[in-house]
């Protein structure tokens, strides 16, 4: 391998390294920079919605219904006494997969349990747990431009097994009825779908123009304490192409060295046009769906709440989509239909549901692959009911399909080994001549049947699969708490201990160790100089750094990656050489050209 082939092979790891660092540095001082920053920008804010919600002199100054209708004065008193009259309610609803707390006030969710885990339990993550608002409550854009949210008080006037629902009668002809039903055991949509509906029952003898209606996503908060950024966020899809605003947009950050930094904001607003709108965070979203197309995005941060000793939990992220409800004719009503998916973000279940919904996986650049990939480990999880399993074997297959590529690529770094002498002589004999020298080690390449670039085309051609996989695998919730060997959850670091405060993780050791003695077992190449050669030597320990907290199946696929490129160094060291040419055969060739080289005493001798 040349000089510049080396850098560029440099080159393309240190991006691929460079780029998970981004994403994995400074992870607790934003995470205290967040709770502080949203301490303060959203107190008041709270205080506010808690004070409408409860005080009905706040209710009556707000004009809630007024804002609704635009052109009916509904009576303030009406509102203040119904929430007075009526206190909070919970009702449960539940399948095999999900359990949904809904509250009367505003007629909504208020959390969301996940039932189906590896481990037999509830997981511990819960949706909307402290929310900023229940989920899919109605909120409405007030005349400053903020959100106006309120919890109106509504009665339970329906309630089944699988579906509920709210009612709030405005006592001016005007009815808001909100039903909401979940899938049992036949199963006839998704059994994380949630369906919903609220209409608008204009009773009164008059059109009502009615304002557009903010339907909020709920809180997402992050499942572990070191959970990226990038993984908390609100996203929509607007028939072509999907966006995410991730938590850090609005708690601010410091950027890199200065450049890009930016001050914490209560609230983002962006005008768009949405098919579907989504929460999430490492490994759950939810995503909310309508034949109407939704508009205007409001994204707030939620502040990590307190616990009884005084601890701080985890920051979050909402959002509220907005709806046109247009004018509803007297005597007619007005339906909004949706579709809202709270559940893992399971490639297969999320692809099922259509219109891109897969696009929470956020595979990046290189979806493609990363969906390949995981299609490919789920066929190989069908046979073999192992996740783990499933990344080993899916390791071998791919080091199978590109076993001839590498191999050549060996044999040829093996032959270039052993021309270091005649390179160096080269070298030493053309050091005032390049161009000279490239003409002369190319003949010596040729003849020696050396290819310089095949040792790096593996490594450009990994580079992509594992940027791939570290997409896929990162969020991937097949991978929560399945567990392999020692590994009790692929989706986190194998931590067995901690030794003075730092983690032990096996995985990235073993990592690092195989990826020494692969670097060692590697013929030095007669270009590389010293610096270079030091540089690969470091290799396994920057990579042992940078992947030591990443998730243990990606770390697993990098370990085998590297037993299996030992196990076939071995087996070409092992090979006897082919019959070439000797090299000094080719030196003896440059020393006898036509061109007009300094080289001319060898000649002269010779006659």
């Amino acid at each position: 391998m040349d000089k510049k082939n080396t850098i560029l092979g440099i080159i393309c790891i240190a991006a691929g390294i460079g780029f998970m660092y981004k994403q994995t540095n400074d992870l607790k001082d934003q995470q205290v920079q967040q709770q502080q920053q949203e301490a303060v920008a959203l107190e008041q804010a709270r205080f506010e919605a808690d004070a409408v919600a409860t005080d009905p002199a706040a209710m009556a100054g707000e004009d809630i219904l007024g804002l609704l209708t635009q052109s009916l004065e509904v009576p303030a008193v009406v509102v203040a006494q119904s929430a007075v009259a009526t206190a909070e309610q919970i009702v449960t609803l539940s399948n095999d997969f999900i359990e949904v707390e809904f509250t009367t006030l505003g007629g909504a969710i208020r959390t969301v349990e996940f039932l189906q885990t590896k481990t037999g339990q509830r997981d511990d993550y819960v949706f909307n747990a402290d929310g900023r608002l229940p989920a899919l409550s109605l909120s409405l854009a007030g005349r400053d431009g903020d959100m106006q949210e309120f919890a109106l008080p509504y009665t339970i006037e329906q309630q089944s097994a699988d579906s509920i629902t709210f009612v709030f009668n405005s006592g001016d002809g005007l009815a808001l009825r909100r039903t909401y039903s979940l899938a049992q055991d036949d199963f006839e949509h998704d059994p994380y779908i949630i369906r919903h509906s609220t209409t608008f029952n204009n009773q009164a003898a008059t059109p009502q123009a009615l304002s557009t209606i903010y339907l909020n996503l709920g809180t997402s908060r992050a499942v572990s304490e070191k959970q990226l950024p990038a993984f908390l966020n609100v996203g929509y899809f607007d028939g072509e192409d999907a966006e995410f605003i991730a938590i850090n947009k609005l708690t601010g950050g410091k950027g890199f060295l200065g450049i890009g930094a930016s001050a914490p904001v209560a609230q983002l607003e962006q005008t768009v046009r949405s098919e579907w709108a989504s929460v999430k965070n490492q490994f759950f979203a939810a995503v909310l769906s309508s034949a109407t197309m939704g508009r205007d995005l409001f994204i707030y941060p939620v502040e990590a709440p307190e616990a009884e000793d005084g601890t701080r939990g985890r920051p979050g992220i909402s959002g509220s989509v907005g709806y046109e409800v247009g004018t509803v004719a007297a005597g007619s009503a007005k339906t909004l239909d949706f579709d809202f998916y709270v559940g893992p973000k399971e490639f297969k279940r999320l692809q099922a549901l259509g219109n891109e919904q897969d696009e929470v996986m956020q595979f990046g650049f290189l979806s493609f692959i990363s969906k390949l990939l995981l299609s490919f480990m789920y066929a190989i999880h069908s046979v073999v009911p192992s996740w783990g399993w499933s990344i080993v074997i899916m390791t071998i297959c791919i080091k199978t399909l590109f076993w001839p590529l590498s191999a050549k690529a060996s044999r040829s770094q093996k032959r270039m080994a052993k021309i270091q002498g005649p390179m160096a002589e080269l070298k030493e004999k053309y050091k005032d001549n390049p161009q000279k020298l490239q003409q002369e080690t190319l003949k010596v390449f040729k003849e020696n049947k050396v290819n310089p670039v095949a040792g790096c085309l593996p490594m450009l051609i990994q580079m992509p699969i594992f940027l791939g996989l570290f997409y896929m695998l990162r969020s991937a919730s097949e991978l929560r708490h399945e567990s392999f060997l020692w590994v009790s959850d692929l989706s986190m670091p194998d931590t067995l201990m901690y030794v003075a405060g730092y983690p032990l993780n096996i995985l990235p050791l073993l990592m690092g160790i195989t990826m020494f003695f692969q670097m060692r077992m590697m013929p030095v190449s007669p270009t590389a100089d010293p610096a270079q050669q030091k540089i690969f030597k470091f290799l396994p320990f920057i990579f042992l750094v940078f992947l030591y907290n990443f998730s243990s199946g990606l770390v697993l696929y990098w370990t085998v990656q590297n037993l299996l490129t030992i196990l076939q160094q071995k087996i070409i060291n092992s090979q006897p050489d082919e019959e070439l040419k000797p090299v000094v055969a080719a030196k003896a060739g440059a020393l006898t050209g036509k061109s007009g080289s300094p080289s001319t005493k060898p000649r002269k001798k010779n006659k």
